[in-house]
C-alpha cells in the first residue's frame, strides 16, 4: 500500500466493460470496477473494508534498460510539472530514481525499459499540464538493486569495486546501482556477493 492505513471514500465507482461505463454502488469478486481518486492509489496497492487488515505481496519492478534527467525548462511551470510528474509516477508510467543524499531537491531520473515510456511522459506533460520538459539521457543501460543494503554499498565502494557504476535510490531510499553493460553487472555480482545485487525490487510491506 502506498499510504498505509488511510481511508477512502469510494463515491463514484464505475463498472468498465469496453468503452462502457456506469456508476455501480455494489460490486462482487470478479468484478471490474474504475475509481476516480487521482494521485490516491499507486500500481500494486490493496483496498479493504473492516478492521482486518489485507494485503499481499507488491507487485515487482524490473530493471529498467534506458535512463535520462528530467528538467522543467520554465521555472514559471513548477506546480503543474511537478503534480504531473507526480500523478504519472503514480500511475506506473515510468520508475524514478535520485541520487544517493537528493532528498527531492535534485534532478529526477526516469527509468524506463523503452523510449516509448519517455515519449508518452513528455506528451502527457504537455496535452495533459500544459508544461515542457527537457530530457537528458544518461549512458547506462541496467539496473540492480543492491539488497545487501548501503552498508554493503559504501564497503564496494572505499574497496574500490563500483568505478564507473552510478550509485542512486529508488523511491523508497534503497541503493540502486546503474552498470553501462551486462558484463559489468556480471562480474560485480560475482566477486562482491554480499551486494545481493537483484535485477527487479518489490515495493516495501506497510504494517
Amino acid at each position: 500500500r502506498s499510504k498505509p492505513g488511510k481511508k477512502f471514500n469510494l463515491a463514484q465507482a464505475q463498472t468498465l466493460f469496453g468503452s462502457d461505463r456506469e456508476s455501480v454502488e455494489v460490486a462482487y469478486p470478479g468484478d471490474v470496477i474504475g475509481i476516480n481518486n487521482p494521485g490516491d492509489f499507486a500500481i500494486g496497492d490493496t483496498l479493504y473494508t473492516g478492521n482486518q487488515k489485507v494485503a499481499f505481496p507488491g507487485i515487482p519492478s524490473f530493471s529498467p534498460e534506458i535512463f535520462a534527467y528530467i528538467r522543467n525548462p520554465n521555472p514559471s511551470s513548477y506546480k503543474s510539472f511537478t503534480k504531473g510528474i507526480d500523478q504519472l509516477l503514480a500511475e506506473g508510467a515510468v520508475q524514478a530514481l535520485r541520487q544517493r543524499n537528493d532528498d527531492g531537491g535534485g534532478p529526477l531520473i526516469l527509468a524506463a525499459v523503452g523510449q516509448l515510456q519517455f515519449e508518452v511522459v513528455q506528451a502527457r506533460l504537455k496535452g495533459e499540464y500544459n508544461v515542457d520538459s527537457d530530457l537528458e539521457p544518461i549512458g547506462y543501460t541496467l539496473a540492480r538493486w543492491a539488497e545487501g543494503g548501503w552498508d554493503a554499498v559504501d564497503k564496494a565502494d572505499s574497496d574500490g569495486k563500483l568505478f564507473g557504476i552510478m550509485i542512486v535510490q529508488d523511491r523508497w531510499g534503497r541503493p540502486v546501482l546503474l552498470f553501462r553493460n551486462d558484463w559489468k553487472a556480471a562480474g560485480v555480482a560475482e566477486e562482491e556477493k554480499y551486494l545481493e545485487l537483484k535485477p527487479w525490487s518489490k515495493p516495501p510491506m506497510f504494517e
